[in-house]
C-alpha cells in the first residue's frame, strides 16, 4: 500500500513549528511518520495512487507503525480511522479538535481524491492497557490520570501540551514495541539476548541490570558514580557525577551536569541540563540550557531557548483544570498537572515565576522585577534589620 500526507501546515504556538516540524523523540514530526510507514510496509508518495487503496493522513498526526497495521487490516477497501477507547480519549482528547469523538485525520481512501470525508468511520480495537499511576500524596490525587497505552496509538499534534503528550506516547510504545520484539522471539534468541544482558551488568542486582537495559552510543562519558537506567544515549552524550537519568531519550551530544535528574523525559541534540538541575516528564529542544530551576516538570522548552539559574516555572493547579492559550482564546486544557512551553530562542532570567499553562513566545526575554533587589548599602545602619525598599536596605521599624 502507499500512503500520501496531507499538508495542512497548522502552527503550534509558540515555537512558530506546523506539525509536521514538531518533536518527538527528537526528530521532526513528518521524520516519525515516515519511520512508522516504512515500519509498516507502506510507501509514502507524493500524489494519491490510481491503483488501488491508499493511506492518507494529516502532516500533524503521530501514529505508530502497529496503529496502520490495523487500520489497514479493518478498513482494506477505505475507512476513517476512530477510536472508541474511553480511557484514552478522556486522557488524550483535550484540544485535538476531532470532527467527531475519537476521529481521526487518518484513514484508508478508494483511488480518487485525498478528501478523508469519501469514507465512513471505522472503528479500530487498539488493545491499549492500564500504564499504572505513581503513588500521590492526598492533596495530589485530582491530578493523577489513569492512562491507557499500547503498541497502537495515535494522538493530533495542534497545541504545545500535545506535544509533551506525544512524546510520553512515543516512549511507551518504544518500551511496549522492544518488549514485544522480546516475547515474539525464539527461545534461543531470548536466552541470547538474557545473557548478553547478564554480561553487561556482571551482576544479578535489578539496578545493575536496569543500566544494563540502556543503549548507550559511542563516545559517551558516563561518571562512575551517575546512574543511567533504561534510557538511550546518543553518539556523544556526558553524563556527570551523580546524575540520574532514568527512562529518557538522551539525544547526540546532550550533557547532564553533576546531581542533575533527569526522568521520563526526551531531551534534544545538544542540550545541556545543569547541575542540580531537575527535568521531569518533560521535552527539551535541541541547543536548549536549563539551569537549576525550582523544577521543570511537564513542560517543552524550545531550541536554543535558556532558563537561568533560579528561575520557578509552576505545574500543578489545586482549583479548576490549568488555562491555556488556543487559537487565540484562553481555554480549559483538561489538565490540573501541566507546566509552561518555553519558546524558540526564549530567555527566562532569574527569579522569574512563569505560572502553569503559560505559552512564552520565540525570541522573549524576561528577566525578574527590581522588588527586593539590593542595588546599593547607601547609609543605611549595620547592625540593625532591614528590608530592601527601592533598592536599598531599610531600616525595619519595630513598636
Amino acid at each position: 500500500m502507499k500512503a500520501v500526507r496531507l499538508t495542512l501546515g497548522r502552527p503550534v504556538p509558540p515555537f512558530g513549528d506546523v506539525g509536521a516540524q514538531v518533536r518527538v523523540l527528537d526528530q521532526p514530526l513528518a521524520e516519525a511518520q515516515d519511520r512508522a510507514l516504512a515500519a509498516a510496509g507502506i510507501e509514502r508518495v507524493d500524489a494519491p495512487p490510481s491503483d488501488g487503496p491508499y493511506l492518507a493522513f494529516g502532516d500533524h498526526v503521530w501514529f505508530t507503525p502497529e496503529l496502520l497495521r490495523r487500520l489497514v487490516a479493518a478498513a482494506p477497501e477505505g475507512g476513517r480511522l476512530r477510536v472508541d477507547d474511553a480511557l484514552f480519549l478522556d486522557t488524550t482528547s483535550s484540544l485535538q479538535e476531532h470532527e467527531a469523538p475519537g476521529l481521526y485525520d487518518l484513514a484508508v481512501l478508494p483511488p480518487g481524491p485525498a478528501d478523508l470525508s469519501r469514507v465512513a468511520p471505522v472503528v479500530v480495537d487498539l488493545r491499549l492497557e492500564p500504564a499504572g499511576t505513581p503513588e500521590l500524596h492526598p492533596r495530589m490525587q485530582h491530578a493523577g490520570r489513569p492512562v491507557r497505552v499500547g503498541r497502537a496509538m495515535v494522538h493530533h499534534c495542534t497545541h504545545w501540551s500535545h506535544v509533551l503528550r506525544v512524546n510520553q506516547l512515543a516512549l511507551a510504545a518504544r518500551a511496549l514495541d522492544e518488549k514485544a520484539r522480546f516475547d515474539d522471539a525464539f527461545v534461543l534468541a531470548k536466552l541470547w539476548r538474557i545473557l548478553g544482558v547478564l554480561w553487561r551488568s556482571r551482576s544479578l542486582n535489578g539496578y545493575r541490570i536496569a543500566r544494563a537495559l540502556s543503549e548507550v552510543g559511542p563516545d559517551c562519558d558516563i561518571h562512575p558514580t551517575a546512574v543511567v537506567e533504561l534510557s538511550v544515549l546518543g553518539r556523544g552524550v556526558k553524563v556527570g557525577p551523580h546524575a540520574v537519568v532514568r527512562a529518557s531519550i538522551l539525544a547526540d551530544g546532550a550533557v547532564v551536569d553533576e546531581h542533575s535528574t533527569v526522568n521520563l523525559s526526551v531531551v534534544g541534540s545538544k542540550a545541556h541540563i545543569g547541575r542540580f538541575a531537575m527535568v521531569n516528564l518533560a521535552v527539551l529542544y535541541p541547543g536548549c540550557w536549563v539551569s537549576w530551576t525550582n523544577g521543570l516538570q511537564a513542560s517543552v522548552v524550545g531550541e536554543d531557548a535558556f532558563l537561568a539559574w533560579g528561575c520557578t516555572l509552576l505545574d500543578m493547579s489545586f482549583g479548576r483544570p490549568v488555562p491555556v492559550e488556543h487559537r487565540g482564546e484562553r481555554v480549559d486544557s483538561g489538565q490540573h498537572f501541566l507546566g509552561v512551553a518555553i519558546g524558540h530562542r526564549a530567555v527566562v532570567g532569574h527569579a522569574v515565576k512563569v505560572n502553569y499553562g503559560v505559552a512564552v513566545p520565540e525570541d522573549a526575554v524576561l528577566v525578574a522585577g527590581p522588588e527586593g533587589l539590593l542595588k546599593t548599602w547607601g547609609d543605611a545602619p549595620v547592625g540593625e534589620a532591614c528590608r530592601v525598599v527601592d533598592g536599598r536596605p531599610t531600616p525595619i521599624r519595630r513598636s
